[in-house]
């Protein structure tokens, strides 16, 4: 008897969790933001760099806010700090070595070291200072490995995947 009183219990439980869940939030320092809830100056800025930006999804990262939006099969965030000024852009090609726009990069990155390694993510980072890609690669038997790219085509450095840095509009590469 005290088992048919216990499953509605558990039941309701689990109910009222799957409520609660879609409201948590994983990650503290990524706020989501929509056009409307981020202040207009932000979105001004992006509009004056990104005229063409749509369905556009705002973050919070650390001091900045970052716009999030695809184009041409290229992810876009686009960093600007709390005055709004323009920080960094970060492009996401994916895999696609094709998609990127340096041809000296897509023509490095083959005859270089890890050219035979199988690309997992490509990513153009432009910030003020400096401007750079990192093709994230792997291969069976070894520890996956971020390469870094001048737009020139210069490797820049190889480090392990698992002890690169986070890139952030303040992040020196060399």
């Amino acid at each position: 008897m005290k088992l048919s009183y216990s499953i509605p219990a558990f039941l309701f439980t689990m109910a009222a969790i799957a409520v609660a869940m879609p409201s948590c939030d994983s990650n503290e320092h990524n706020d989501p933001y929509t056009p409307s809830r981020v202040d207009a100056a932000f979105n001004d800025a992006l509009k004056e760099q990104f005229p063409d930006a749509q369905n556009v999804k705002w973050e919070r990262n650390s001091e900045y806010r970052v716009a999030e939006f695809n184009k041409n099969g290229v992810g876009y965030d686009v960093w600007f700090d709390k005055t709004t000024a323009w920080a960094m852009t970060e492009m996401d090609y994916g895999k696609d070595i094709f998609l990127v726009p340096d041809n000296a990069v897509t023509a490095a990155f083959p005859k270089g070291e890890y050219g035979i390694w199988t690309i997992d993510d490509i990513t153009h980072y432009k910030q003020k200072a400096s401007e750079f890609y990192v093709f994230e690669v792997e291969k069976t038997g070894s520890a996956d490995m971020d390469v870094f790219y001048t737009t020139d085509g210069t490797m820049i450095k190889a480090i392990p995947s698992d002890t690169a840095p986070d890139i952030l509009p303040t992040t020196s590469i060399l």
